[in-house]
C-alpha cells in the first residue's frame, strides 16, 4: 500500500472515532511504529490532525482542507485509466441505461463518455462527483441512486442506495473495485460499497469491470463477488500477458492500447 492511501485511510478512522492509537494503526496496517508514526508527522504538517500521547486526535477545523481519499487515488495511474476509459466509452451503446459508480476509474470513464454523443443514454450513479459533471448535459438524463453521503470514499450509499437499485433495470453497468485477489474475487475495503455494486451487478444485463494493473493480485478486507460475475475486464497495456492470461480464464479480458504518446 501506497503511503498517500495509507495516510488517507488514518483519516477516515479519526473520521470514525476521532481518537485512534499507534498500537491501532500499526495493527490495521500491518506496518511498523515508526512508518505510522512518521504518517502521523506528515499529516500533522498538513494540518489535518494534532498528534497526542500515543496516538492522534482528529483535528476537525481543518478536516476539510484534506484532500479525501477520492482525491488523493484519483492521481494513482491516471494514464492507465485514461487509456481504459476510452476502451470502455466505445463498448457503450445508444438507447441504454446503464450504471456507473462511485471509484475514481469511473470518472475518467464518464469525463471520456461526455466527449461522445449517445442517443437517449440513461445514467444512473451514486457518485456525486459524477452527477456534478454530467448535470449540465441536456441529452443526457441523469439519475441519481440517492442514499447517505460517504464523504471519504465520496460516494452516496447505505439501505436507500441499494432499494433505488433493486427497482431498476440496467443494460450496462461500469463498476471499478480496490483490487481482485489471487482467488478471482473483487475485493474492497468498505462494506457499504460491496452491497451497492452487488445490487448493479444483478441488475444489469451486461457488467464492464475497469481495473488498471495495480490492482490484480490485491486482497482487501472484504470480498464483493466472483470475477466471473463481471462480463469483461478491461485493464491497461502494462498488464503481463501471465495476468491477462490467469484472468481469461475467468473472463474475456479487454486490453486498452497506450494512447499516452496520442
Amino acid at each position: 500500500m501506497l503511503s498517500e492511501e495509507r495516510r488517507a485511510r488514518i483519516v477516515e478512522k479519526l473520521h470514525e472515532t476521532e481518537i485512534c492509537t499507534v498500537k491501532e494503526l500499526v495493527n490495521q496496517f500491518n506496518v511498523s511504529r515508526v512508518t505510522i508514526t512518521r504518517d502521523l508527522s506528515a499529516l500533522e504538517h498538513q494540518g489535518v490532525l494534532n498528534k497526542i500521547h500515543g496516538g492522534a486526535k482528529l483535528k476537525k477545523e481543518d478536516v476539510f482542507q484534506y484532500e479525501t481519499r477520492f482525491n488523493v487515488r484519483m492521481n494513482q495511474n491516471l494514464a492507465f485509466k485514461r487509456s481504459i476509459a476510452v476502451e470502455a466509452v466505445s463498448l457503450v451503446k445508444g438507447n441504454s441505461t446503464i450504471f456507473i459508480d462511485s471509484s475514481t476509474t469511473t470518472y475518467v470513464f464518464t469525463t471520456e463518455l461526455l466527449r461522445r454523443s449517445f442517443p437517449s443514454l440513461n445514467i444512473i450513479t451514486n457518485s456525486p462527483s459524477i452527477l456534478g459533471i454530467v448535470r449540465e448535459k441536456h441529452k443526457v438524463c441523469l439519475i441519481s441512486t440517492g442514499g447517505e453521503l460517504n464523504t471519504s470514499f465520496n460516494m452516496l450509499g447505505g439501505q436507500w442506495a441499494v432499494d433505488f437499485l433493486e427497482r431498476v433495470n440496467i443494460d450496462m453497468s461500469f463498476i471499478s473495485a480496490a483490487g481482485i485477489s489471487e482467488n478471482n474475487n473483487l475485493t474492497t475495503s468498505s462494506m457499504d460499497i460491496a452491497n451497492i455494486l452487488n445490487k448493479a451487478i444483478d441488475r444489469s444485463t451486461v457488467v464492464y469491470l475497469l481495473a488498471d494493473s495495480s490492482k490484480f493480485f490485491k486482497k482487501e478486507m472484504i470480498n464483493i463477488c466472483p470475477l466471473n460475475r463481471c462480463t469483461s475486464l478491461i485493464t491497461d497495456h502494462a498488464a503481463s500477458a501471465a495476468q491477462i492470461k490467469h484472468f481469461q480464464n475467468f473472463i474475456d479480458v479487454k486490453t486498452a492500447p497506450d494512447i499516452s504518446a496520442k
